[in-house]
């Protein structure tokens, strides 16, 4: 840790396992201005401060200095001088800082607090510190592909919206936002600016429509890519819907032949058991409602496989004119969605991107969030969140 322009003496030998450095300005060294950098006159002096400094040995080392006020030239004004050892408010030095910080990222703020022997809101304020440099410093200016998806922050439809850098060879958190609305959603758009959003070249999310209607208005030049695995989804639902009112119905014949056969129809076939593969192999004789809607489902799902986009197209226009004459509701509705989205859905043939890479990102924040127990603070939430997945650089001890 340089101290160019201070000196250092010991104010306290070791007692107790505590040492105490005390930091002296040099004669007629002058103190430098934060905002601008350049030195100027002391305006006057601050009372004593002490910073908690890396322990060695089991020794606790703190580091002593009454601040100096420097009257600016440059900046008209009178600030508190820039100190070596010192980063924003956070009352430990700078290597202490950095290594709170870095554990930070691997371990929950109340084990990093206890490994280092410092209060919770001291590691918090560091990782503040580190968040503030590493987005300070970060290189933001080819963002071309972009994924946005909302995840459960708590109970109670609790939502952050999470906008992702999918790029193959940059995966990382550029902006977390409360809520899932389009409010939440434009203030990301405005924070990036007109110069950053017109290098977007392509967005991929879900159905949602706020974010699509979003999208369409902030960003009109990016090719929007609705992720296919989320309209598996919305079949998916329409399926367990079916099978909810026919298990109903064939209940009150006094037949159980769907009973406990939910993720029968759910999974993928190769996923299936031994067991549930016998299962379905049964059920299929049986003219089931729900093995119609299981076997268009499955259809939608080759409409993927093709290799050009007017193939795929023409697939998708039979698949919609079957699953809207299946005379099943929910099934019905389901193609309706997606059939409205068909020309998004097909972008996938311009930019091959998906919400896969997406979802994975989301786990980890669900990993990162759940180390915690759970932030009760949205702002400690963002922030845990940015420290760990924005691949953002610490500042240096």
């Amino acid at each position: 840790m340089p101290l160019k322009g201070f000196k250092l003496q010991l104010a306290d030998s070791m007692h107790e396992g505590l040492l105490v450095f005390k930091v002296l300005p040099r004669k007629n060294g002058k103190p430098i201005c934060p905002k601008c950098g350049k030195k100027g006159p002391v305006y006057d002096t601050q009372p004593s401060r002490t910073w908690r400094h890396l322990a060695g040995f089991g020794v606790h080392v703190l580091i002593e200095y009454a601040p100096r006020r420097v009257k600016c030239r440059h900046c008209h004004c009178a600030t508190v001088e820039q100190m070596p050892w010192n980063q924003g408010k956070c009352h430990l030095t700078k290597p202490l800082q950095y290594q709170t910080a870095k554990w930070a990222r691997e371990l929950s703020w109340g084990q990093v607090a206890e490994l280092f022997e410092v209060d919770w809101t001291q590691v918090e304020n560091a990782v503040e510190s580190a968040v503030e440099y590493g987005l300070e410093h970060r290189d933001t200016d080819n963002v071309k592909l972009i994924g946005i998806d909302e995840i459960s922050r708590r109970k109670g439809h609790k939502y952050l919206t999470q906008v992702y850098e999918i790029d193959k060879e940059r995966r990382r958190l550029l902006w977390s936002g409360e809520d899932n609305s389009k409010a939440t959603l434009r203030e990301f758009f405005d924070s990036w600016g007109d110069k950053r959003n017109s290098c977007i070249t392509g967005v991929c999310c879900d159905l949602w429509g706020p974010y699509i209607e979003v999208i369409q208005e902030k960003i009109p030049q990016a090719v929007l890519v609705l992720d296919k695995f989320h309209a598996v989804g919305l079949l998916n639902r329409a399926v367990d819907d079916v099978r909810r009112e026919e298990a109903a119905e064939l209940r009150e014949k006094g037949e159980t032949l769907l009973k406990k056969t939910r993720f029968i129809w759910l999974k993928n076939p190769e996923n299936l058991t031994i067991k549930q593969q016998i299962k379905l192999h049964q059920l299929e004789a049986k003219s089931l409602k729900t093995h119609r809607a299981y076997v268009i489902k499955k259809s939608f799902q080759t409409i993927w496989d093709y290799a050009d986009p007017e193939t795929a197209e023409y697939a998708l226009d039979a698949w919609f004119l079957w699953a809207t004459h299946s005379q099943l509701n929910p099934i019905q509705k389901a193609a309706w969605t997606i059939y409205v989205n068909k020309k998004h859905l097909l972008n996938y043939y311009k930019v091959k991107i998906n919400n896969s890479v997406v979802e994975g990102l989301n786990n980890k924040a669900k990993v990162i969030m759940r180390r915690a127990y759970g932030f009760h603070s949205v702002k400690i939430c963002k922030l845990a969140l940015m420290h760990c997945m924005g691949k953002l650089d610490l500042p240096k001890p």
